[in-house]
This record gives C-alpha cells, structure tokens and sequence, in this order.
C-alpha cells in the first residue's frame, strides 16, 4: 500500500513515548548498520542464509521507519484527563489487594521494558476509555477477572 494512499491517510498514527521514540530510533539505527555491513557481504558471497537476512532487515527498516515517520507523543494529542488513552500512567487495584502500575503504549513499544503494557493488552484494552473509579472486567487468556481504575496521569 503507497504512504500517500486514503487507507494510510485516514489510520490513527500511531503514538510513541520520547523513551519508545528513542528506543526505536536506536534499534532502527542498529539494523541500518547491520543491512550495510550485510550489503557488503553480499558483494564477495551470495549465499541464500545472507539474501534471506538482508530481505528481513530492509522489511524491518521500512516498518520502523514508517513508525518513526508517522508517529506523534502522548502530549500532541487532544487528552481527555478523565478518561484513559494510549501514553497513559495508569494505576489498578487487584481484589486481593494488590496494585499494578503501568504505562499502556502502541505494541511497537511494548517490548522495551517491564513497565510498558501494549495497548493490545487485555488489562490494557480493558482501561482504555475508563475513568479511575471505574471498576472493570478484563477477559485473559488465563480467565476473566476484575480490577478497579485507581489513576490515569499523562506522559510525553
């Protein structure tokens, strides 16, 4: 699908942390290097195992670079403070008295460490949209359980 097309033009971009920014740029800068160290590889030997790591590479150059190019923070975006959106702290409370703080992110950015909870996430899919007070059912693999919306604050 072209960058410029009306499906890509109307999609929500997607939103990124200044960390998740970072990290991202980092691990696309890493990848770069490795797909010209590979680019040069290939001029003294063809061989399949380097052909299939360099198509690998440029497909995950142009999705990172797609990512980095559309993406915007947290803070660029109208923020409702009362209800829970994407490149949100929020703060839940377990009925056995425990508590979890995380911060819902685009899945790009879910990985980058223990703190950050893809916005795909069942816990996170389940906040999103709510209002701390709010008590929620979340739907896991694991079982349905449920946990009640202490806080939401905004990060950039």
């Amino acid at each position: 699908m072209a960058a410029d097309s009306p499906a890509t033009s109307t999609r929500t971009p997607p939103i990124l942390t200044s960390e998740g920014r970072a990290w991202l740029q980092a691990r696309h800068d890493r990848i770069t290097s490795r797909l010209a160290r590979i680019e040069d590889e290939l001029g003294n030997e063809r061989s399949q195992q380097l052909i299939s790591e360099q198509q690998q590479l440029v497909e995950q150059v142009e999705a990172l670079t797609h990512v980095l190019r559309d993406a915007v923070a947290p803070r660029e975006l109208s923020d409702d403070p009362s209800i829970v959106e994407v490149g949100d702290e929020v703060e839940v409370a377990f009925s056995d008295g425990s508590t979890e703080t995380f911060l819902i992110v685009h899945p790009v950015e879910a990985g980058m460490d223990e703190r950050r909870t893809s916005m795909d996430a069942p816990l996170a899919a389940a906040v999103l949209g709510r209002r701390p007070g709010d008590r929620v059912t979340v739907t896991s693999p694991a079982g349905a359980y449920s946990c009640t919306l202490l806080r939401r604050s905004r990060l950039d």
